[in-house]
Formats: C-alpha cells, structure tokens, sequence
C-alpha cells in the first residue's frame, strides 16, 4: 500500500502558507470532506452565496459526494445516487450509481487531483510561488486538476489530446494556465498519460 510523504520542506511550506493567507484560502480536512456536519458554520454560510462551479477557494469544501443538487447556493445534504429499477436492469440486486454531477466541473475527478496537490502543498513538497502543476489525461483529470490549482492558489498546465471537446478546451482556457493539446492518443503519449495519471508534475517556473 502506498503512503502518502509527508517530508516538511519548511521554506517553502512557509510561501505556500503566504500565499494561502493572501488568498484567503482555507484547506479542508478530509474528515470535513467525509463528514461535511464537520465543516465550521461561517464556510456553510459563505457557500450560499457562491456557484457550485465558481473559481472561489470556498469551492474546495465542496470537493466531495454530499452537496446539495444545485448549481448556486447549496451546502449539503445526503449523497447524491440514482438506483435503477429491476424493470431495467433485469436482476433483483438493487444496483446504486453514485452521481458525481454535484461536484464542482460536474466531476468527481476534482477529488482525486485534490489528493494529489493537497498534500504536497501543505508540507512545502510543492511551492506555489515557482512551480506549476502539471496535468496530463484525456479529460475530467485534467480538469479537476487545472480547477483544484486555480482554487489553492497555483499555477497549472493542463495537457490533454487535441481531439477532445471545443467546450472542454475553452473552459480550460479560463481556469489553467496554459493548455497543450497533444497529437491523436497514440501508445506513446497514451502510455505517458497512465504513468502520470495519479501525481501531478511539478514543473519550476
């Protein structure tokens, strides 16, 4: 089983702390992101007035499967599932799909590019201040990584192949930092984007 590092880096821990407290950034824990009855009653409140899909840092306290299904304003209830009925399925298991339309970019990919950057940034592994993170794949990866860095404070690049949706590469033209489009997924680049899919690329600016 693979941990996660923890290795201070106390300098750069300190530009990263900096940066959150110009922002005006607040991380939340994973046992909020679990049990959102555990996040503080003044980020619920600020969550009213805030769009699910808004570039505010308030967003990443909705980095998980319990938001309210609402595009503006919600802050929690229980997780969002469809069950399909055995008239469709032809079993009598009851088969449960988990929504993840509610999470911020319509995707709960946010949540695990969250849980690649997170802990880098908080224990200075990741300086915000001269690196960029790197996020290769061929869709909602790349997206909830480009989103999550916008949101923490960070620089991204996001690459993806040319051939994905025209909606796709303008939304991430607002939120990263640069987008490279790479030729038609070949086993080259197909081959690079599965051994990069799980940590983002820390690239010095």
């Amino acid at each position: 089983m693979t941990t996660i590092d923890l290795t201070l880096h106390k300098d750069r821990r300190a530009r990263a702390i900096q940066r959150a407290k110009e922002r005006n950034i607040i991380i939340p824990t994973y046992a909020q992101m679990k049990d959102p009855s555990k996040i503080p009653a003044k980020v619920k409140e600020e969550l009213t007035k805030i769009g699910l899909w808004d570039i505010h840092p308030r967003n990443l306290f909705r980095i998980n499967w319990h938001n309210q299904p609402t595009a503006s304003g919600g802050t929690y209830g229980g997780v969002n599932y469809i069950e399909l009925p055995s008239s469709l399925t032809g079993v009598k298991a009851r088969i449960i799909a988990i929504v993840g339309k509610w999470f911020p970019t319509g995707a709960h990919k946010v949540g695990a590019a969250f849980s690649c950057l997170v802990p880098r940034l908080v224990t200075g592994q990741f300086d915000p201040t001269t690196q960029k993170a790197v996020w290769p794949s061929t869709g909602n990866y790349c997206r909830g990584g480009a989103y999550d860095s916008a949101l923490l404070g960070c620089e991204s690049i996001a690459i993806l192949p040319e051939g994905m949706s025209k909606e796709r590469f303008e939304w991430l033209a607002k939120v990263a930092g640069e987008t490279i489009k790479t030729p038609a997924l070949n086993p080259t680049s197909r081959k690079f984007l599965t051994s990069a899919r799980n940590s983002p690329t820390l690239v010095k600016t």
